[in-house]
């Protein structure tokens, strides 16, 4: 279908105070910086860097991100509808932090090389780091959600989704409640995400380590042998008995008559009816923990009889799973195949989530030793990711890998600028838009491409519809004629600029892609000149030798090369590694994130460069940061520059290094270095200096162009033809007004191959000044044509641009902002609050949330049996929670509930079939 559309002619911050000055940050987290060019006859050119990921880690394709992006946004919803919040904690932690955590598996730790300084380990799994963060900042109540990677030295299974570096996803409940409500909570969690993700059949089983510990008491075990005994237990699900019997009589040194007393316990499973008969048992009733532990577990049942889920649960005397880590109830899901059609019992194909009780955690890590009570839940995330991936391979299923809601395009020549235009309007406008990089594309290869990536539609331009003032909206489907930790609080800040990131990122057509947190050493090694002291070496503890990796361009460059891939366009946002000096009020960490985005591919000079910097525009203008500069320059006219000086070519580098200090000492200074500790003579330097200290737009290009030095230099006449065209499609993209062609700007002269630019805040001093001063850089970026050569077994170049936002200064902006105005930043997205206004209605409440979270709706539920309608209410205005469902004795008769705005107090009545669409309805944002 064919349609013809008339051709047209954010997300805000709140504004805080100005903000302070910022001293330039050399090292901080952009990326596209100080790496060492290849050159031909040097050290690197007769050695080429290896071309693999270490033992047990993966890239991320853009097809199998975008799957694993879809399972996480499938978590979180869930984590987010019951209203958790988001923290983070650094990837590096002490390493006493984690020793003494984990048993024997400590011996999986990946330890850094003591490099001086402290001892750093990589995280083995987030709980730990949870608890010291309850511990560290004395929080006793939190219900948070955490996903990221953890690293255990293990042996890889990857293909049963076992890996060294892979994703946990967490959700824990900390606090002092009445027993067994948050515990429902998890589990009615893990029952939410499998239902959703449709794997199949599962079972989730559930035990207590008080049950466990009674079991062994009354059968005759002696306490020290409870943690192997367990271990040969938890075997049961593997093996048969008569396997495990004999292990525990063979190697563990018990009786057969003990061993045979247990089999009659750990081969039990049911439901309600074997806890009650469990409760009656003559040895089990006498034991103090066996009957906490049941009763518990009793109470347990009656409130997933509630949520409506015991179906899906089996109370499992044979698990046993974290015995030395627990303290009361432990479960674990397990996908179920049906071998074939005689077999009436399911069997286990894998474990895909697990979680229970660790009440004496936190209080490890408390200097007074104070416990504070936790239960939580993790998703197997890798086992389902495999699991996703198997099922779209054997399907041939096609996974979009952008959002790109309509493509740009001609069916003539000469129509560039009309494609520029029509694009920067849509853009400007939210519409996720992509166009080929050719001047005069043809029509097929235009929609083809469509095709090849999925783009719903075309949007043509040819001269008619110029002339008619409308665009051709084509339907190319059925092609009838588009280091720190993060608290809850910064977590949510965080979260509101990626997010305006990504969509910026998105609407330009970027897929994203992802590369592991460390790479083989030698891939990093010669890449970074004299910032490579600043990389983290793991300590070599036998097998690979690994650093971190110290930023994402060099794994970009690694990733195209050992893919063989010439034409992408990604977008990667993760954390890098840097051992720098930290300049924490500054944004400048040891552990940072890095947002990058690139184009990679032969294309048509400086239409990709242009979009670079108009994604720049778009996000800083979306940020509300402030008023703001793109610098522009280009390193052939620098190093042309240098050479009509008089520089020599050896001492290009040394007196760039000096020309780059310009944004932040006068002109004399940087005179005087030149001169007195860089050897070059005052003639030179003058000459130097009558260039350096110019910027302006198109009329100085244009000038430069005619200087009678410059324009007998090859590079500088070819860096300044690119860059007048580059101001051209700038034009065409309305942006100019915030663009400076900048001669002192000389940022990674020794990295990038054409085009730099670099954007900075700035800050109007006083009313007297006419023109404002820089207040920190807060992106960066350029071409650089030679990177991915360096790893290319034949050398074969891919031409690549990209941009680094630098996040990390942009957080540390707003964060001041939002603690200047004492802004109230919600951390959770909860819509609804389940309260009662008298005692004895826990039930009523319980099958109440259970059907607003079953029918998607955001909510939570104090977990206390009889709770203050006061304290219900204080809760909802504490965390900013909009509505209050009250379930009363009177409202139970009249079939309603009664729902409470809490910002005006308004009460109105609402029947109960109606209430999911009236929370909608009043929850939805314009």
């Amino acid at each position: 279908m064919l349609r013809v559309v008339p051709l047209a002619a954010g997300w805000l911050l709140p504004r805080g105070p100005s903000v302070p000055r910022f001293s330039r940050v050399r090292a901080w987290p952009l990326g596209h910086g100080g790496l060492r060019p290849w050159r031909a006859g040097s050290a690197e050119a007769g050695r080429r860097s290896v071309l693999k990921t270490p033992k047990g880690t993966r890239d991320h394709p853009p097809a199998y991100t975008a799957l694993r992006d879809r399972l996480l946004a499938a978590v979180v919803t869930c984590f987010k509808r019951h209203g958790a919040a988001a923290i983070d904690t650094p990837v590096l932690e002490l390493r006493e932090t984690l020793m003494g955590k984990y048993g024997e598996e400590a011996k999986l730790i990946y330890e850094l090389q003591d490099q001086g300084g402290e001892l750093l380990a990589l995280r083995y799994d987030l709980t730990v780091p949870f608890a010291r963060y309850l511990a560290m900042n004395k929080i006793t109540n939190m219900k948070r959600y955490h996903i990221a990677k953890v690293y255990r030295r293990d042996n890889p299974a990857t293909t049963r989704g076992r890996y060294r570096e892979f994703y946990q996803c967490d959700f824990d409940i900390a606090g002092q409640f009445d027993p067994m409500i948050p515990d429902a909570e998890c589990l009615k969690i893990v029952h939410e995400i499998l239902s959703d993700l449709q794997l199949g059949d599962f079972l989730i089983k559930v035990n207590d380590r008080r049950i466990l510990n009674g079991i062994f008491a009354v059968c005759g075990i002696p306490e020290s042998k409870f943690v192997t005994v367990c271990c040969t237990v938890d075997k049961l699900d593997k093996v048969p008995w008569e396997e495990v019997r004999g292990e525990m009589v063979g190697e563990k040194g018990l009786s057969p008559e003990a061993a045979d007393h247990i089999g009659e316990y750990v081969q039990l499973h049911g439901g309600l009816e074997l806890i009650e008969r469990l409760l009656q048992d003559p040895k089990l009733s006498q034991n103090k923990l066996a009957k906490e532990g049941l009763g518990d577990m009793k109470l347990l049942f009656e409130y997933l009889t509630l949520f409506g889920i015991t179906g899906k649960i089996s109370f499992d005397l044979s698990l046993a799973r974290g015995l030395d880590y627990y303290t009361g109830v432990i479960f674990e899901a397990v996908l179920l195949q049906q071998e074939n059609e005689h077999v009436e019992e399911p069997v286990s194909v894998g474990s895909v989530a697990g979680g229970g009780r660790y009440d004496e955690l936190v209080g490890m890590f408390d200097p007074k030793g104070r416990k504070v009570p936790c239960v939580g839940v993790s998703i197997g995330i890798e086992r389902i990711f495999s699991i996703l991936e198997q099922r779209m391979k054997a399907s041939g299923e096609k996974v979009r890998t952008t959002e790109t809601q309509v493509l740009v395009a001609t069916p003539h020549k000469h129509l560039l600028a009309a494609r520029l235009k029509l694009i920067s309007e849509l853009w400007g406008a939210g519409i996720k838009a992509e166009m080929l990089y050719k001047k005069d594309p043809k029509l097929l290869k235009q929609l083809q491409y469509c095709e090849d990536t999925g783009i719903p539609l075309a949007a043509i331009v040819g001269e008619q519809e110029l002339t008619d003032g409308v665009v051709k909206l084509r339907d190319v489907a059925t092609r009838v004629e588009g280091t720190r930790d993060y608290s809850p609080k910064q977590m949510a800040i965080r979260e509101r600029v990626f997010n305006a990131i990504i969509s910026c990122f998105k609407r330009h057509g970027a897929e994203v892609i992802d590369t592991p947190v460390f790479e083989l050493k030698e891939t990093l090694t010669g890449k970074y000149g004299e910032d490579s002291k600043l990389i983290y070496d793991l300590k070599d503890q036998g097998g690979e030798l690994l650093s971190l990796r110290y930023d994402l361009t060099v794994p970009f460059a690694r990733y195209l090369a050992m893919n063989k891939i010439t034409n992408i366009k990604r977008y990667h946002i993760a954390k890098v590694y840097r051992r720098d000096n930290p300049a924490m009020t500054r944004g400048r960490y040891r552990e940072f994130y890095q947002c990058d985005f690139d184009i990679a591919g032969q294309f048509d000079p400086m239409i990709p460069d242009a979009e670079c910097l108009k994604i720049v525009h778009e996000i800083l203008s979306d940020l509300q940061l402030g008023d703001f500069l793109i610098k522009v320059n280009d390193r052939r006219i620098l190093d042309g520059m240098f050479a009509v000086c008089g520089v020599p070519d050896s001492k290009f580098r040394t007196i760039c290094s000096s020309v780059d200090k310009l944004d932040k000492v006068p002109w004399e200074e940087v005179r005087g270095e030149m001169v007195g500790e860089k050897g070059l003579s005052p003639e030179a330097a003058d000459h130097i200096g009558e260039y350096v200290q110019l910027h302006g737009g198109l009329e100085l290009i244009e000038r430069l162009l005619q200087d009678p030095k410059l324009s007998q230099n090859k590079l500088a006449k070819e860096g300044l033809g690119d860059m007048k065209l580059l101001f051209e499609y700038l034009t065409l993209f309305g942006i100019t007004g915030k663009i400076s062609f900048d001669l002192s700007l000389a940022r990674g002269l020794d990295y990038y191959t054409g085009v730099i630019f670099e954007a900075v805040l700035l800050q109007q001093e006083n009313e007297h000044v006419e023109e404002p001063v820089s207040v920190g850089s807060v992106a960066g970026g350029g071409r650089y044509d030679g990177l991915v050569g360096m790893f290319d077994p034949k050398g074969r170049k891919v031409p690549c641009v990209g941009v680094s936002i630098g996040i990390e200064r942009i957080f540390s902006i707003l964060e001041q902002r939002v603690e200047a105005s004492e802004e109230k930043i919600r951390t959770t997205e909860t819509q609804v609050l389940v309260a009662s206004a008298q005692k004895k209605l826990l039930e009523e409440r319980l099958k109440l949330i259970a059907e607003l979270w079953d029918a998607g709706i955001k909510a939570e539920v104090l977990y206390k049996k009889n709770p203050k309608l006061l304290n219900q209410l204080q809760y909802c205005e504490d965390t900013g929670i909009p509505l209050v469902a009250i379930v009363g004795e009177q409202e139970l008769k009249d079939g309603v509930v009664k729902l409470r705005v809490v910002a005006t107090r308004e009460e109105v009545n609402v029947r109960r079939e109606s209430l999911v669409e009236e929370i909608r309805m009043r929850t939805s944002h314009p």
